[in-house]
């Protein structure tokens, strides 16, 4: 301090701007440090006199800048740990090739509250903030993983997906885009969605769900209700008219690679939307209550079959890197 200002001092004018314009340019290059050291990290907090837990994977090289984070919800019945087995690691391995976080936040009583007159969750009968809850993680991310704000996006499956869906209705400014696998926008969910800003959208569903069926309607788990659904066409068509999208589609066949899992995927995709957002949607002819590319997790007979064409995370990675 003191042998800058004796510096300063000392300059006239003319080198006193020169001199200031230096320390412009060393600042504006100076890069935060990436002192985070990567792997696992484990987090847990009160939220609404809940303690709830949420594990982090930092990737080998971090961004330095621009830092992405993909927040991960996991299936109704399962912990955080189960959604990285039935992704087999999958988003942790692009997370090394490409810098960004991984967040796997847990539902309490290992389900979602996700806004669905569900007959079974715990979560909706004891009306848990899980909204509130996720804007925490998201909060925590940027104050302690220094995430770009505007680069948040929430992946889920089943009950996780329909998650995603609420929280594109509640919190969508928070939120650059979403992608649910094996679910639909439900009717409560519809009555309720207000988003107050554009989200991008991406649906992986299979055609014969034996769980939540693509045609849409109730849906019966163990012969209870858990609240009726859109079909899928409805639910993108309900997306293309939040985001005012125009009709240029894009149309094609995801490549055939596997020719035992008995399943053949489309992929399509509307780019001419508002603020830049897109709808896209991957229906999986054939598949079921699945994740393609992840884990048969349980029999066909009980969720059919699970496409292997196609990595569902690699997809859900290069619709949201696109955004």
């Amino acid at each position: 301090m003191y042998i800058i200002s004796y510096v300063i001092m000392n300059l006239n004018i003319k080198n006193l701007i020169i001199f200031g314009l230096l320390i412009v340019v060393v600042q504006g290059c100076y890069a935060p440090p990436t002192d985070i050291p990567p792997g696992n990290k484990e987090v847990e907090f009160f939220h609404d006199e809940y303690l709830r837990r949420t594990k982090f994977y930092i990737p080998k090289r971090l961004k330095r800048r621009k830092r992405s984070l993909i927040l991960c919800l996991h299936r109704e019945e399962e912990t955080l740990e189960s959604m990285t087995r039935l992704t087999r690691h999958s988003f942790n391995k692009l997370a090394d090739q490409n810098g960004f976080i991984v967040g796997y936040p847990e539902g309490l009583n290992e389900y979602w509250n996700d806004g669905r007159e569900d007959s079974i969750s715990l979560s909706h009968y004891n009306d848990i903030d899980d909204v509130g809850f996720i804007e925490k993680v998201i909060d925590y991310s940027i104050d302690s993983f220094r995430v770009d704000p505007s680069r948040i996006y929430v992946a889920g499956m089943s009950n996780g997906g329909f998650m995603t869906f609420r929280l594109a209705c509640e919190i969508s400014k928070k939120i650059r885009g979403i992608a649910a696998v094996s679910a639909s926008l439900a009717l409560d969910q519809l009555v309720n969605c207000s988003a107050d800003s554009t989200v991008s959208v991406m649906i992986i569903n299979g055609t014969r769900d034996p769980l939540m069926p693509y045609e849409g309607g109730e849906m019966i788990v163990e012969e209870r209700s858990q609240g009726s659904i859109l079909a899928t066409e409805e639910t993108i068509n309900f997306w293309l008219g939040e985001n005012k999208c125009k009709e240029k589609l894009t149309k094609k066949d995801v490549s055939n690679t596997n020719l035992f899992d008995e399943t053949r995927s489309e992929r399509f995709m509307y780019n001419n939307c508002k603020n830049g957002t897109k709808v896209g949607l991957i229906t999986v002819t054939n598949g079921g209550h699945t994740w393609p590319g992840g884990r048969q997790y349980l029999g066909e007979k009980i969720i059919g079959k699970t496409a292997k064409d196609f990595d569902a995370s690699e997809e859900i990675w290069k619709f949201f890197k696109g955004l």
